[in-house]
């Protein structure tokens, strides 16, 4: 049967879209793009049979009733994001709670970067994040005519930048700070910095006292196919499992390494020892915690109106 997916282009996903792992009984032709892309076909038009997605959007769209897609236990994308929040270092941002008070932006107000990062100011570090006003907008250059806020209940504050770039606006001096998936090109510029200048360090003891791994992107299947097909899952499951073991296979070779950086093996040592052997892990036994908190943030944070169970958001 053929089936049409889309997924990043990453070491634990390129066996599956170069051929050399195929799924058992099915003829999934594999493509890949901008992430941003790949959601928008998936959430929009619902055109693909087996896509990456945002976590945070895919949890939105089913507390809603409205997503044709159900989740695998695969994460393709998982990252711990105390590195994507950057401040102007002249507005007395010392710690996290100086947050308060402050104009800080992001390129989308429901993103999963956003929302764990939130939950992580929020339940970790204390922050109250209705005391924040928060600016939706481009970053670096103007990608959309239209920017969506979700509707929260007062105090919060989210508002639409639709004028200016949100890296201009930082470097400026009209923001306070801004969460970005990557280093906004202001930064080093009058001032703008990192508020966690180290920020694996904080990562890890953030994982050592908590347990979670965020996790931002999840594989999903379109219902009615697993309807009719019961057996697709399970071999989408194998499928990806076998590609996420060659690439860490690969991340073992110490003779000729398949990656530029100098002391990859000694990364991959060192992720073992905070996150442990299986430091990326697939199914819902490893990651439940990961989930429920994240589904958690979600429900803090006024984004989704009810408790989601997990059974409604992956096949059983």
């Amino acid at each position: 049967m053929k089936l049409t997916g889309a997924l990043g282009d990453f070491d634990r996903t390129r066996a599956l879209l170069d051929g050399r792992v195929r799924v058992a009984g099915f003829d999934v032709e594999w493509q890949s793009g901008e992430l941003e892309s790949i959601f928008s076909r998936a959430l929009e038009g619902a055109e693909l049979d087996i896509t990456e997605l945002s976590f945070s959007n895919f949890l939105v769209a089913t507390a809603k009733g409205v997503c044709p897609y159900i989740a695998l236990p695969v994460f393709p994308t998982r990252c711990f994001r105390h590195h994507a929040l950057f401040i102007r270092g002249d507005r007395g941002i010392r710690a996290p709670a100086d947050l308060e008070g402050k104009r800080i932006g992001l390129r989308e107000y429901t993103n999963t970067a956003s929302l764990v990062l939130r939950g992580i100011l929020a339940g970790y570090y204390g922050v109250k994040l209705e005391r924040i006003r928060w600016v939706v907008g481009d970053v670096d250059r103007r990608e959309r005519t239209t920017i969506r806020i979700p509707e929260l209940p007062a105090p919060y504050q989210v508002v639409a930048e639709t004028k200016g770039l949100l890296s201009d606006l930082l470097e400026t001096g009209e923001l306070d700070g801004l969460i970005a998936y990557a280093p906004p090109r202001c930064l080093g510029r009058n001032g703008v910095t990192r508020l966690f200048e180290r920020w694996w360090e904080e990562e890890a003891r953030y994982f050592k006292d908590t347990g979670v791994f965020p996790i931002m992107h999840v594989v999903v299947v379109r219902r009615s196919l697993v309807e009719r097909h019961p057996g697709l899952p399970r071999a989408l499951l194998d499928a990806f499992s076998e590609a996420k073991r060659i690439a860490i296979r690969d991340l073992e070779i110490e003779s000729a390494p398949r990656t530029m950086l100098p002391w990859a093996s000694a990364n991959l040592i060192q992720a073992r020892e905070v996150l442990g052997e299986d430091f990326w892990p697939y199914g819902l036994a490893a990651n439940r915690k990961t989930i429920e908190t994240q589904i958690g943030f979600s429900r803090q944070q006024h984004l989704i109106s009810r408790d989601v169970a997990l059974e409604e958001l992956f096949v059983p």
